[in-house]
């Protein structure tokens, strides 16, 4: 199985026609995806940018390629014309962002909420983030799971990175829980200078609404 995730950029103005869109979904366009071999889909939508994220199997090549070659994701397809402005890389194929980080644990009893934020770092310093979390401390990783971040991913394009996770009860409370240890703020420190944005004016995280889930 491959995690995965991927951009679009809608035209202004079409942003409640998609979302609407995505409140139902064909059976037949969800079990093709199924077919194909995507599941926990999930769509996040911060103003015109639009974020897909997919688990993948066997991979990330295999499962697109076979939900691209459905005459029912198509038809499906075709009336986003007007509405998606970008969806293509310039090298061709979808704009791909890269899992640069995973971590996982029990899963605990109670509620939780699905939630995604993004971030922008220093392009010139990409490869102090990507080493940070390619090895991260133990000590970190420890904080993480006991905040309550489930399934918690980073993806990374460029100088953007988005995070996609389960937060148990939810999404603020597990911010909050972990920004309040030690080891949190010496993780900031290490990366001071190389995260450049991270929150909006108001000081909050940049958080991207969910418009759409499938299992």
């Amino acid at each position: 199985m491959e995690r995965t995730l991927y951009y679009l950029r809608l035209f202004p103005g079409t942003e409640d026609r998609y979302d609407r869109i995505h409140r139902h979904v064909p059976g037949a366009v969800v079990r093709g995806m199924r077919d194909a071999g995507l599941s926990n889909v999930s769509g996040f939508r911060r103003g015109t940018d639009v974020w897909w994220y997919a688990e993948a199997e066997p991979d990330r090549e295999t499962a697109f390629s076979r939900v691209g070659k459905g005459v029912v994701n198509q038809r499906w397809g075709h009336q986003f014309r007007d509405i998606i402005a970008e969806i293509a890389a310039p090298e061709g194929g979808q704009m791909w962002y890269q899992e640069i980080f995973h971590t996982d644990a029990p899963t605990p009893a109670g509620p939780w909420e699905r939630g995604c934020f993004s971030l922008v770092i220093d392009p010139h310093r990409e490869s102090i983030y990507d080493e940070l979390h390619s090895d991260p401390w133990p000590e970190m990783l420890e904080a993480i799971a006991e905040a309550g971040y489930r399934d918690y991913s980073g993806f990374r394009r460029g100088a953007h990175v988005i995070y996609v996770g389960r937060y148990y009860p939810d999404f603020q409370t597990v911010i909050d829980r972990v920004n309040a240890t030690e080891v949190a703020a010496r993780w900031g420190a290490a990366l001071e200078g190389v995260i450049t944005t991270f929150a909006d004016a108001d000081g909050h995280n940049l958080r991207v609404a969910e418009i759409y889930h499938q299992d």
